[in-house]
């Protein structure tokens, strides 16, 4: 089996190498192989550099892509996803904020309960808070989706805004192809939307939620967020790709 690890970079030049070499020395279970994708979203700094030696010092295994222009985010993660080809596919921010190890805590339960979809839950452990405002957010706008997606699912999904989430790579893909959304972070209420929609085999899927560690940064270290604007579009997508988007 193949895990894909999808990382969207904007103006990341301070640790994408890092971070990239930190998700290389992962060691994953079930004797996964591994592709890092690295979509580079217009960065104004060096990130677009650093991706592609990053690529020429790893053939194989690491796989730089550009974007023609600034696009957001969550059209960055969707290419991102349409130029993966393995069995599982998992978002990796280019910060530090999220710990890779961990992620083997997500594959992990996926095979072990034979799930298709696994999210993170930066909820699940007592993490730092550094904007009180972000997490208030990030609780609310979970508590909105679920009103929509928990009738669906039969799942609560604590954390909807959070980066960790894994998917088998079929449904990744297909779900993909339906992303709209050009915000920075309509990706997350739109992929959960239509992620409880989805049907395999004529059922929905079977979810799973891992608790997390988190680190935020702050606004001078990178964090790019405002709690205000973003948790407003936040808000329009989660009701709009619940009620309207097909």
């Amino acid at each position: 089996m193949k895990l894909s690890l999808v990382i969207p970079a904007y103006n990341e030049s301070k640790t994408l190498r890092e971070l990239v070499q930190k998700v290389i020395d992962v060691k994953f279970p079930h004797n996964l192989e591994r592709e890092i994708i690295i979509v580079n979203d217009g960065s104004k700094d060096s990130t677009s550099e650093i991706a592609h030696k990053l690529e020429e010092e790893n053939k194989g295994l690491i796989f730089a892509y550009d974007n023609e222009k600034n696009s957001g985010k969550s059209q960055t993660v969707r290419n991102g996803i349409l130029k993966s080809t393995g069995d599982l596919v998992v978002i990796q921010d280019a910060d530090f904020e999220y710990e890779p190890n961990e992620i083997v805590d997500l594959v992990n339960l996926m095979m072990e309960k034979d799930l298709d979809v696994v999210y993170g839950n930066r909820f699940g452990k007592k993490n730092k808070v550094i904007y009180w405002k972000n997490y208030i957010g990030n609780k609310g706008l979970s508590f909105i989706s679920n009103i929509f997606t928990y009738p669906r699912l039969r799942v609560w999904i604590p954390d909807m805004e959070v980066c960790y989430k894994l998917l088998r790579g079929d449904i990744a893909r297909e779900v993909a192809t339906k992303i709209i959304s050009k915000s920075n972070f309509g990706v997350e209420p739109e992929i959960t939307a239509r992620l409880s929609r989805f049907k395999k085999d004529g059922k929905r899927l079977k979810f799973g939620i891992v608790p997390i560690s988190y680190f935020p940064r702050s606004i001078e270290e990178g964090k790019k967020m405002s709690a205000f604007k973003d948790g407003y579009k936040a808000l329009k997508e989660i009701i709009r790709f619940n009620l309207f988007a097909k």
